[in-house]
């Protein structure tokens, strides 16, 4: 069994000192914020976390948030991100070019790192789950809009994850860190979509070549090789027909899924067996999965379990 401990902490604003309270709170659970206080404030909140991994929701009278370049170099913040799910209310959020008007519903994704701006006249109840740096690709995480797209299920779908992780209570360390883990990879769904197939022949086979990797990823004699002889053509086609479509090369793509799948088992608080991950996710070594990893993350396996939850939690 994992001895990760999971934390869950209620919070009230001090009746003798409710901004004050409110902004060492957030100092605490985000990082330095400058705050505008309307007279009459009042906050609670409830956070749950397991190392790095965190989900906040909290309700508030009327504030003016701003964080600023000034309060992102006090953090010494590396690269991290939050998800923001509204429960209650409306308000107002700005960061770079981007301005939107949240609600229930309206799912919010930012940069912790570049200066925002969010206000409210009403009270508001709304949930922020932590992203770090190393769960999604940076490239398309500062492409992503402020606002997803609330008509896609899989935002739906995300949104859901986020409320349950949030609002359920009972979690065991593992449970929940499972649960948090399926919320990211969703999250990646989100702001990384496959390219759509289109009618010509090219096109399908790229997407069944994406399929056959996906489903055969963790057989480490699965190679490019094998990929193009099941969809029956040569692996130089292959080749081609995945660049025309915008993928990677198969072999960067069994890479990246083996190493990706690896990485959400990393995440979570089960026990920690790396010869295990690597052999089950298909890599043909332990050596060639930490090197694969190392490449991927800028860490070992090892390196990764210890920053994320303080030691490595297993073998």
């Amino acid at each position: 069994m994992s001895d990760v401990e999971y934390q869950a902490q209620d919070f009230t604003s001090d009746d003798k000192d409710p901004a004050g309270s409110w902004d060492d709170y957030l100092r605490d659970k985000q990082g330095t914020v400058g705050l505008a206080f309307r007279q009459g404030f009042r906050s609670a909140a409830f956070a749950q976390s397991l190392g790095q991994l965190q989900v906040v929701k909290f309700s508030t009278a009327p504030v003016d948030y701003r964080r600023t370049q000034r309060h992102i170099r006090a953090d010494g913040d590396e690269h991290s991100y939050r998800l923001l799910v509204p429960l209650q209310g409306h308000f107002r959020f700005e960061q770079g070019d981007a301005r939107e008007i949240f609600y229930p519903g309206k799912v919010g994704f930012f940069q912790w790192h570049q200066p925002l701006s969010m206000t409210h006249d009403t009270d508001i109840s709304a949930l922020i789950l932590t992203v770090a740096q190393d769960s999604v690709d940076i490239a398309h995480a500062a492409n992503a809009p402020l606002a997803l797209d609330e008509t896609r299920p899989l935002v739906r779908s995300l949104e859901a994850q986020a409320r349950l992780l949030g609002e359920a209570k009972g979690w065991t360390a593992a449970d929940w860190s499972v649960a948090y883990s399926s919320a990211v990879e969703l999250l990646k769904g989100v702001l990384n979509p496959y390219p759509d197939a289109s009618s010509a022949r090219g096109a399908i086979d790229a997407e069944r070549a994406r399929c056959l990797i996906e489903e055969h990823a963790k057989d480490p004699k699965v190679t490019p090789e094998a990929i193009a002889a099941m969809l029956g053509i040569g692996e130089r086609t292959l080749y081609k027909v995945l660049k025309r479509a915008g993928y990677p090369p198969a072999a960067t793509m069994l890479r990246e899924v083996r190493v990706n799948r690896a990485h959400q088992r990393i995440r979570t608080a089960l026990p920690f067996d790396m010869d295990k991950i690597a052999f089950e996710e298909g890599f043909p070594s332990v050596r060639s999965f930490r090197q694969a990893y190392r490449e991927r993350y800028g860490r070992t396996p090892v390196e990764m379990r210890e920053k994320l939850f303080g030691h490595p939690t297993g073998r």
